[in-house]
């Protein structure tokens, strides 16, 4: 009954390369500029499924098959080998389409990747093959596909068919079908080298999670996309009883899922919590640590410690908020003797809590045990980390100079109602996914609505102050940026707006697949008319368009001495890299008592922000020590450095962030003082955006420089590397082009310094750092990141 999927090794297909018809799923561009195997034919991943859906697996059309294996020359009996540069999975899924749609010749998987292979052998650029075929008739295999009442029949079945789910294991404690045994396809793949790990691992894998070759298997994970690898290696180990189900299982999961209470959830942990980290799992269930996500609680690298995340909506500290913040920080998150104690951070030292990009605050090394303690100190002041993460509302972001800034609606007593509109809610506990909103009441996208699956900017209608909306805005993998839904919302009708969206999501998102289950999905899908009128159907009054947009530029940051609008003074002070220890912020909060308004705020670019200082005193705060370390008036790089956690605590984070980016951005700026560049050729804000792993955490995709962590390899060592971006620009909806691959941490630099070098020596005038990149070639811009020699010589 299984399909025939088999994998081929890279230096096996290298020694008869001739002998295979080889396909490559990646993006053209990837295949054109970044290179490809050479023979290769070019059939995208995104045509050969269906694009009517936001599944992101869908099986396409028998037409869409023969057109596309066709116009790469396919013949039908032709031995096939595919990859792509995601360790296989789309791959697999090109491989198991061209199965269920009857192809003769053999199928074959490369093992890992394009990274993989071109480590050891050649690869070529530019276009592939010239030639089509014809290919023949299609027909599917629907034997090897199952029914939804085959999977429901499964569920109730005491024995017979085994269900099996192939997401994450994250996604599987979150909710799964009951019974249902985890195998994500990661579990196959060798974390150091990106292939699968050997047969024997491989069937031990099997034999422990109760997976014998003689098994019923029915695969699930509600695109096809994830479990089309898992079913390849099942094939290539002679499973002769596997099949998969092709629908979505939404409702299925949601009836079988734990409850999301999040009141009830914190009363528990908050019992719980003086026994300790074991008695969690112990007591609340093997489930209670993805769930935790909802108290702002993350584990991480460190055994036994949480990352701590606090709710701020539109970053808004009282100066007595923002001393509890530092006091807590300074008591609690602190590393243990065995961990280095005050020492563990070379540049940070102990005690230290950082900025996020969402105006939020986090922390390291918590001790469940002191969480009912911090918690108490929080809630004295008004603080809460319920709801600071997880699928849910996450923290509204707001312009920083909101209230005192020049604008046309004060948005921070909306962001202050949204919030609390979602707060303690079972039914917005537990979205698909997570879900960003957005307010700026100003004329400069301080919210950068661009980003947000619900961005409001301001907006005029017959004379009325309100806001325009975008919505489906997003980053990781697919970076997507809003689009604007036409419609004008007055400010009382914002949190009614908020929470239709959320319900369309609830209704309408994919909560079984991570890779698909943003509101954006949903956007692409339907188009934004058919958006808008579907969420026009979940609020109480009509929607009516809006007469003309008021936001003129986009601001990047806030550094800096600006004048309010009621003639006082918003102090920017720069964090770089987002990172400030526990006692410094309370010293920041006397200052700003002492000076100001006695407030301090957070910013998007994980700066503080302290409105309300008095021209006669302005010069007295300038002088207080703690802004000779914090500065209104940094160098280009410090001012523009954005980093994500990073390995030091997170657990997919690949390279270390914090400490390196910190160490880079003064390291530039006291080279971009020696150096002989006009100062006036160089942005106030030279912006390096640093994940220390592929997803978005630091939103590389908008920096002029876009960082994102990956491993290196070659026949003599293994390193930390980054991939590298440039030109990335919300003013001009533009995100980076993902220029250099794999250039080793140490490299970095002086990469940089070569860019921007080249960027002054090249640009035109008034020329932006993205308009100078988005004007050069691809290939040239790879050259110069790339290159060790003098940049004009990488022409």
């Amino acid at each position: 009954m299984t399909l025939d999927i088999d994998t081929i090794a890279p230096e096996a297909l290298a020694d008869e390369r001739e002998q295979y018809t080889i396909v490559d799923v990646r993006e053209p561009r990837d295949y054109r500029e970044l290179g490809h195997i050479p023979g290769a034919a070019n059939v995208p991943f995104e045509r050969i499924r269906d694009r009517s859906t936001d599944a992101a697996g869908r099986l396409p059309t028998p037409a869409t098959v023969r057109q596309q294996l066709s116009a790469a020359g396919v013949e039908q009996g032709d031995p096939l080998v595919a990859y792509d540069n995601s360790r296989g999975v789309e791959a697999a899924r090109f491989l198991l389409t061209a199965a269920v749609y009857g192809h003769d010749g053999p199928l074959y998987l490369l093992e890992g990747d394009f990274d993989v292979w071109q480590h050891d052998n050649e690869t070529e650029r530019g276009p592939g093959p010239e030639g089509s075929s014809e290919y023949g008739a299609v027909a599917l295999d629907e034997d090897a596909i199952v029914n939804r009442a085959t999977v429901e029949a499964a569920i109730d079945a005491d024995e017979g068919a085994v269900l099996v789910d192939t997401r994450t294991a994250g996604e599987y404690e979150s909710a799964h079908l009951p019974g249902a045994v985890h195998l994500g396809w990661e579990a196959f793949v060798d974390a150091e080298t990106d292939r699968l790990k050997p047969e024997s691992e491989l069937r031990t894998l099997l034999e422990s999670r109760g997976l014998s070759s003689d098994d019923e298997i029915l695969l699930y994970c509600n695109t096809a996309r994830r479990l089309s690898h898992t079913y390849a290696v099942l094939s290539s180990l002679g499973y002769d009883e596997v099949r998969f189900y092709e629908g979505e299982l939404t409702g299925l999961v949601r009836a079988n899922s734990p409850a999301w209470d999040p009141q009830e959830l914190y009363h528990s942990v908050r019992a719980v919590a003086p026994e300790g980290f074991d008695a969690l799992p112990a007591e609340l269930g093997d489930d209670i640590f993805s769930r935790l996500h909802l108290l702002g609680l993350y584990t991480t690298r460190q055994d036994g410690y949480f990352m701590l995340r606090t709710k701020i909506p539109g970053g808004q500290l009282t100066a007595e908020q923002a001393r509890t913040v530092g006091r807590v920080a300074d008591e609690f998150a602190t590393a243990p003797p065995e961990h280095g104690g005050s020492e563990q951070n070379p540049v940070f030292g102990d005690g230290f809590l950082d900025v996020t990009t969402r105006q939020g605050i986090q922390m390291h090394w918590i001790r469940i045990e002191d969480m009912p303690e911090i918690w108490d100190r929080f809630e004295s002041v008004g603080l809460t980390t319920i709801q600071a993460s997880g699928n849910t509302l996450r923290n509204v972001v707001i312009c920083p100079a909101a209230g005192v800034g020049h604008e046309t609606v004060d948005v921070r007593g909306l962001a202050e109602d949204v919030a609390d509109a979602f707060e303690g809610s079972t039914r917005y506990a537990n979205l698909p996914r997570k879900f960003k909103v957005s307010l700026s009441g100003c004329h400069e996208n301080c919210g950068r609505a661009e980003l947000q699956d619900l961005g409001f900017v301001p907006a005029v209608k017959d004379g009325r102050d309100g806001f325009a909306v975008k919505v489906g805005g997003g980053l990781s993998d697919g970076p997507r940026a809003a689009t604007d839904l036409g419609v004008f919302v007055p400010p009382e009708r914002v949190v009614d707006l908020s929470l239709a969206a959320a319900d369309l999501f609830i209704d309408h998102g994919a909560y079984l697949d991570t890779a698909v289950n943003r509101l954006k999905y949903i956007v692409d899908r339907w188009g934004t008319d058919r958006f808008r009128e579907e969420l026009e159907s979940y609020v109480e009054f009509e929607f009516e368009p809006y007469d003309e947009l008021l936001t003129t530029e986009y601001r990047g940051d806030h550094v800096g001495i600006h004048e309010q609008a009621d003639g006082n003074h918003t102090v920017g002070l720069n964090l770089p890299t987002g990172r400030i220890c526990g006692d410094e912020l309370q010293t920041l909060a006397d200052i700003a008592e002492r000076y100001g308004s006695g407030e301090v705020r957070t910013t998007a670019n994980q700066n503080l922000v302290v409105p309300g200082v008095r021209g006669e005193v302005l010069e007295s705060m300038l002088g207080e020590p703690l802004l000779s370390s914090y500065s209104p008036d940094p160098g280009p790089f410090s001012r523009g450095i954005v980093t994500c956690t990073g390995r030091e605590f997170c657990k997919y984070g690949v390279i270390e962030t914090k400490s390196r980016g910190y160490r880079w951005a003064k390291e530039l700026d006291a080279w971009l003082d020696d150096a002989d560049i006009p100062e006036s050729a160089v942005p106030e804000a030279v912006r390096i955006h640093m994940s220390g792993c592929s997803a978005s955490c630091a939103q590389p995709q908008i920096g002029d420089i876009g960082l994102r962590g990956e491993a290196y390899r070659d026949e003599t060592q293994a390193a930390q590397a980054v991939d590298v971006g440039l030109g990335g620009d919300l003013d001009r909806d533009q995100f980076v082009d993902w220029v250099s691959g794999r250039i080793p941490v140490g490299e970095v630099p002086t990469a940089v310094k070569r860019v921007l070098r080249r960027f002054v020596e090249t640009r035109r005038d008034g020329e932006t750092f993205a308009e100078w990149a988005d004007r050069t070639d691809t290939e040239r811009l790879d050259r110069i990141v790339t290159t060790s020699t003098h940049p004009q010589e990488a022409d």
